[in-house]
């Protein structure tokens, strides 16, 4: 009689509970952490079809990327007491770049992965096929983010890879571009004999840019900013700021969708910002830290210009209004820069998207 009892009041309970709109659900669960929607998953059946489908991660993705309220960096580093960690990419692994809540990892010499550490899924790329006969004559750089296709106005993720062979004194370059979609190389004309300064680009405008040199002569270099449209499959320049001394090295970064530029002197570290792309008179120095040694490496800009710096293989904040360093609460040591990477936590797949983009 009890147990009748219970199952009557628990039945009139559920019929009580309105019943929501498809398109309501859809819209609340947008609005909901990455984390909580992984639990959700386990819910229901059509829970679990909901939140796996390719137009639903893009619409929270989207949703992520328009709201900044609702959006917080996540710092990617190496965690021995995490199995899931990048630990799993054993000890000669670089964080390459970041887009979308993908990461981009080369392991060794030529091992590529996407991964999402959120989802903890994995996909390691094909070769590309370059044939490296000793690792210290070769240098890599590479670049990782996402581009439109214009035609069929789909989404797809490309990973580009440059390789310098050095034969005889001679610099070659190997370009290639990785389709996440098609999940296969393509080979790319040799690109000039210049020097690529950094080993990832930095993904800003549609763009990869890697800081570059062009060696005219044994004593005469010109400095630039190399730039890759991956929907056109193009490289491009773009200029440096106007000189405030000679710098003896330079690193491109991306701060709010800005292209930034750090340019290193003897005792200091110059942070530049290019408030309108491409537009060599919009940048904009914002601030100048001292630094100990050249081994200091900016992470992140906030929106209140406060800069993580990787410096002495730890982390420090630098506050530009006030020129003061401040440790985080929480202590990470990490012996390299590249060993760090930032991310937004999403459910992108390291696989292709099937359902075209909303216009």
């Amino acid at each position: 009689m009890e147990l009748s009892k219970h199952r009557a009041i628990t039945s009139m309970a559920f019929d009580s509970v309105p019943v929501l709109p498809p398109e309501l659900i859809s819209e609340i669960l947008t609005r909901l952490p990455v984390k909580t929607l992984l639990k959700m998953r386990c819910v229901s059946k059509s829970m679990l079809s909901l939140i796996s489908n390719p137009q639903f991660i893009k619409t929270h993705l989207k949703f992520s990327i328009n709201n900044q309220q609702f959006t917080y960096h996540k710092l990617l580093f190496r965690n021995f007491d995490d199995e899931n960690s990048l630990n799993s990419f054993g000890d000669r692994y670089r964080i390459l770049g970041s887009c979308d809540g993908l990461i981009c990892i080369s392991r060794d010499i030529l091992d590529l992965f996407l991964w999402n550490p959120t989802t903890r899924k994995v996909k390691k790329l094909p070769s590309s096929g370059i044939n490296v006969s000793c690792e210290h004559d070769v240098d890599f750089s590479y670049g990782f983010g996402c581009c439109t296709d214009t035609d069929q106005c789909r989404i797809d993720y490309r990973v580009v890879e440059i390789v310098r062979k050095e034969h005889s004194c001679i610099n070659r370059y190997y370009v290639s571009v990785y389709s996440l979609r098609s999940d296969s190389w393509k080979r790319m004309e040799e690109y000039p004999s210049i020097v690529f300064w950094d080993h990832s680009g930095k993904f800003v405008n549609g763009k990869l840019h890697w800081s570059a040199e062009d060696r005219v002569s044994d004593s005469k270099s010109t400095f630039f900013i190399s730039s890759f449209d991956r929907a056109n499959e193009t490289f491009g320049n773009v200029a440096l700021p106007g000189p405030e001394g000679e710098f003896f090295d330079h690193e491109v970064g991306c701060s709010g969708g800005n292209l930034c530029l750090f340019c290193y002197f003897e005792n200091k570290m110059d942070v530049w910002v290019m408030k309108e792309y491409d537009v060599a008179e919009s940048w904009t120095k914002i601030t100048s830290i001292p630094t100990k040694d050249y081994e200091a490496w900016p992470i992140f800009i906030s929106r209140d210009d406060e800069i993580l710096v990787h410096e002495s293989r730890s982390l420090v904040w630098f506050n530009s209004r006030d020129n003061t360093f401040t440790r985080p609460e929480v202590r990470i040591r990490c012996d390299a820069a590249n060993n760090l990477g930032l991310y937004n936590e999403s459910l992108v797949s390291p696989y292709f998207l099937e359902e075209p983009i909303d216009q």
